[in-house]
């Protein structure tokens, strides 16, 4: 407690003796993206400022460059980086003090004690920003991602909590233990970063924490997304009990959406939403006509009677325009929003197990199972799964097990090169 009084004080003090030097001073309009995170006056030399060139970091005027990188470190590109190494940021003492002063300053949830963060925390910090932050969007959103997360997750403990939890998710992937369950310090920062950002949402939300908290919810999403745990092909839904929680993702993240409202005119994350909703709407579409399995499923009308009470008919209609469609870095967001737009009823037939509800999901596994890593683990077991569930218990449907040997074939096929983290059992 004393440390913590005695850390206040000196932030207070630090604080007024900075607001009595900027007094005396006009704004920096046009500095870097470092001196404005710790919130220091920049020079605005260039190539490199002088706060900057003090500090042993990379000025970065340039938007490719991340914020706070140690001049030895920096990164030219965006291209993820598969191994895991040591990261640069853990030896440069400076960059790990400023990020725990300024965590240590996010007192809006005065009941979580704030635990500083360790050279460890900072490799996974630089992993999270070289590599893993990338696969979270398409390639065009990736740059806009890397550029804002560290500002973000370095001033809200929630968030950083939520970037250290996906970091050692992406870790376990890598290291072929996709569906062996959380790690000690996975389940910790997990639980700490729901437990925050409910917290926020429990009260009126500060206009500081909107955009850390809308980006929360896509990491949650993805994160949940992923979660498996499971022995043998026997331990997963639907053949053992299991919840779908993941199926209902979109649901939290519409209500912070509304709560949030990143289309705002001073969100971070307004042209990164007018770009997704951009390539939804231009990207390439499938064959107009696409002969499938499930044309049987859809009534003859949209908007007809029959239509609307049918529990197959929109999402069956969405997923066969998918059908014909390859999975690119432009279509992604088409694929997504079939799961992300769950019609209720489907969604009702897919809990009750009901085969042809099973078999569609099965499918869109399919497409997806060669996607990002964070999708592929769940296409490829939970795919299999559905599988021999349909041949097991619905043998007796001749249509049904006419369509099972595709996507079958293709997720042995993805197992086999390598996909879905997991080892070779």
């Amino acid at each position: 407690m004393k440390d913590v009084v005695e850390s206040s004080s000196l932030s207070s003090t630090s604080d007024k003796a900075v607001a009595r030097t900027r007094k005396t001073h006009k704004k920096s309009r046009s500095g870097c993206r470092n001196c404005k995170l710790r919130r220091v006056k920049c020079d605005e030399k260039r190539p490199m400022c002088s706060k900057c060139t003090d500090f042993e970091v990379t000025c970065n005027y340039n938007t490719s460059i991340p914020d706070l990188q140690p001049c030895s470190g920096a990164l030219d590109g965006i291209s993820a980086d598969p191994m895991l190494q040591k990261s640069p940021l853990s030896a440069n003492d400076h960059v790990l003090n400023m990020i725990n002063l300024y965590l240590d300053a996010d007192v809006s949830t005065p009941s979580e004690s704030f635990k500083a963060l360790g050279s460890r925390e900072v490799d996974r910090l630089n992993r999270f920003q070289s590599r893993t932050i990338l696969t979270v969007g398409n390639k065009g959103t990736a740059r806009y991602f890397r550029k804002e997360m560290m500002h973000l997750a370095c001033n809200h403990r929630f968030l950083m909590h939520l970037v250290q939890a996906m970091t050692a998710q992406h870790d376990r992937f890598l290291t072929g233990k996709a569906i062996s369950g959380q790690s000690e310090d996975e389940n910790y920062h997990m639980s700490q970063g729901i437990k925050g950002v409910q917290t926020r949402l429990s009260r009126p939300i500060r206009p500081e924490d909107q955009d850390a908290l809308f980006i929360s919810a896509s990491l949650l999403g993805v994160m949940t997304f992923f979660a498996m745990e499971a022995k043998s092909i026997e331990h997963v839904w639907p053949l053992a009990d299991g919840d779908l929680s993941w199926v209902n993702l979109s649901d939290g993240k519409k209500t912070i959406w509304r709560a949030t409202n990143p289309l705002r005119r001073d969100s971070v994350w307004r042209p990164m939403a007018e770009m997704y909703e951009h390539d939804f709407m231009s990207s390439e579409k499938g064959p107009g006509c696409v002969l499938s399995v499930f044309d049987h499923l859809c009534s003859d009308r949209d908007g007809s009677i029959a239509a609307l009470a049918n529990p197959y008919h929109k999402s069956a209609q969405y997923l066969i325009s998918l059908l014909g469609l390859e999975l690119t870095d432009s279509t992604w967001i088409r694929f997504l929003a079939f799961i992300c737009q769950v019609d209720p009823p489907w969604k009702e037939l897919l809990a009750a197990r009901d085969p042809w509800a099973l078999l569609m999901l099965a499918y869109w596994f399919m497409k997806i199972c060669r996607g990002a890593w964070w999708a592929s683990t769940r296409a490829i077991v939970q795919g299999q799964a559905i599988c021999v569930y349909l041949e097991r218990y619905h043998a007796d449907d001749a249509l049904l097990q006419m369509a099972i040997p595709l996507p079958k074939q293709e997720f042995e096929a993805a197992q086999r090169e390598g996909l879905g983290g997991l080892d070779h059992t």
